[in-house]
């Protein structure tokens, strides 16, 4: 049996570029993230650094950079489960967590034009190596990941947030 993976595929108006600096300028990675999120260099092999609470700081957390094709593709490695997922997730035993937080995913943002050109750019995120349909980090990455790249969207295209002022 396959592993599962979250795949969403998202149209954004912009184009190839801007969507790849997006995706690696702290700046907006902080805006659409909402604080959290990564910091890398973004070449092949860098570490990818971690913010697990807008007021803190970045961590290692074990990830690396696969594969960063500006305009094209970036890959890297998913941090595991960390103590504050144990509470969010409520795990029923500590073999539950043992067994949880070995799981090691990885992400990938696929760029590419989209079918039509009036619909811009075709982001697709893979986010794949979950032990089982039943990871905790799946159930958390399936919701997260569409929120984000919903205020990604919205950051590309010019839109207004809910906490900007009418």
């Amino acid at each position: 049996m396959d592993k599962p993976e979250f795949v969403y595929p998202i149209y954004i108006q912009t184009t190839a570029e801007k969507l790849y600096q997006a995706l690696t300028d702290p700046e907006s990675i902080k805006i659409y993230m909402g604080g959290y999120g990564p910091e890398s260099t973004w070449e092949a092999g860098a570490p990818v650094r971690w913010k697990m609470d807008p007021d803190g700081e970045f961590e290692e957390v074990g990830q690396r950079v696969l594969e960063a094709e500006p305009g094209k593709r970036l890959s890297y490695t998913w941090h595991t489960l960390q103590p504050m997922h144990r509470q969010m997730f409520d795990f029923a035993s500590d073999e539950e967590w043992d067994r949880a937080v070995r799981e090691r995913s990885k992400v990938a943002f696929d760029i590419e034009p989209a079918e039509e050109p009036e619909m811009g750019i075709k982001l697709t995120i893979t986010h794949d190596g979950f032990d089982s349909p039943d990871s905790r980090m799946l159930e958390g990455v399936s919701d997260g990941w569409v929120a984000i790249l919903s205020t990604l969207k919205t950051l590309l295209e010019g839109g207004k947030f809910l906490d900007e002022p009418a």
